[in-house]
């Protein structure tokens, strides 16, 4: 099941605060870990790949022209044969057997299974700016920094959604979800049956936050995690000490993150390899993770232009869809 939603009215202007978004680096896809549905074996090919995202049965990336590629053996309900065709989609999410894609003008497009009404139920209108999926639940930042939330609402992610504007991301997992604030607080929502929400930090300054399904992880301002809930695979008591980290990840039992120079450091839970399989080398430049598997952009020769409307959308789409390294602009 698809569904391409969209009304005629103003986008509103989010980008005078991010016109200094460096263009997307166009890379190859590298995957590794749990092979479930071929997800790892079945990666596309190529070098211009702008983004990647991943659900439990499927995964999806964008090109540089702003088309969808979609993967994996299971297509049980339209998770490939849904997938959008076109190009000028500028930001992908996806979780368990559901997705969504943010064309130009900020409209929502949404395939797979609607049993939680995430696809049946998402919002209309254009000017939203970043999208994050968990398995019941799907969530929206609108020009305005708010957020809107639709879907199953069983551990409160709908309801319990912050009312008002200003926030720069959402992220979320199966039971909680996360917003950065623009100082860089953090309020979090949902189920707080393994500390989700009373162990989130309570200071600012944070940069980038990131959700797997048993632990959730924040960047500082000086590139070092901070990671919190309940730590069954050492989620938390493994993440990195160091500084310099530029973008990270989480995935059910594991954590991800990226160094300045573009390695990746892993830690948390092997099962498949999650961890030991992780590509070595430097030149890394986004990353996402689902279960077990998780997905690396390894850069490209160019880079990729942006329209405006899809520098609009970076912001959000670097924490939401996938994490990807910043870079320093030139001069």
């Amino acid at each position: 099941m698809i569904r391409r939603l969209r009304r005629t009215t103003l986008l509103l202007t989010l980008g005078t605060v991010l016109t200094a978004i460096p263009p997307a680096q166009a890379g190859e896809i590298v995957a590794w870990g749990l092979n479930p549905f071929g997800v790892v074996t079945g990666a596309p090919t190529g070098d211009d790949f702008t983004a990647v995202a991943a659900g439990s049965a499927n995964a999806y990336a964008l090109r540089a022209d702003g088309s969808i590629v979609a993967w994996g053996n299971y297509d049980g309900n339209g998770q490939i044969s849904d997938a959008p065709t076109g190009t000028g989609f500028t930001a992908i999410a996806a979780a368990d057997l559901v997705a969504f894609a943010l064309d130009a003008d900020g409209a929502i497009t949404a395939w797979g299974y609607d049993g939680y009404d995430q696809v049946g139920d998402a919002p209309s209108g254009t000017g939203f700016a970043a999208l994050a999926a968990s398995k019941y639940a799907a969530f929206a930042l609108d020009a305005d920094g708010s957020i809107v939330a639709w879907g199953d609402d069983r551990y409160g992610q709908l309801t319990g959604a912050p009312t008002e504007s200003g926030f720069t991301a959402v992220v979320a997992s199966e039971y909680a979800a996360f917003a950065l604030r623009a100082d860089g607080s953090i309020v979090a929502w949902g189920d707080d049956s393994y500390g989700h929400l009373t162990g989130a930090p309570t200071a600012s300054g944070f940069t980038a936050i990131a959700s797997g399904l048993y632990a959730a992880f924040a960047l500082r301002a000086d590139g070092s995690i901070v990671a919190w809930d309940i730590d069954y695979f050492n989620q938390i008591s493994g993440a990195p000490t160091e500084s310099g980290f530029t973008a990270v990840v989480g995935g059910d039992g594991n954590g991800y993150a990226l160094r300045a120079d573009g390695s990746i450091a892993a830690w948390g839970w092997d099962g498949g390899d999650a961890i030991s399989g992780t590509p070595t080398g430097s030149g890394f430049t986004t990353l996402a993770a689902s279960g077990a598997t998780a997905f690396a952009l390894r850069d490209g020769p160019t880079a990729v232009p942006e329209p405006a409307a899809a520098a609009m959308l970076a912001l959000g789409a670097a924490v939401v869809a996938v994490a990807t390294r910043r870079r320093r602009p030139a001069g």
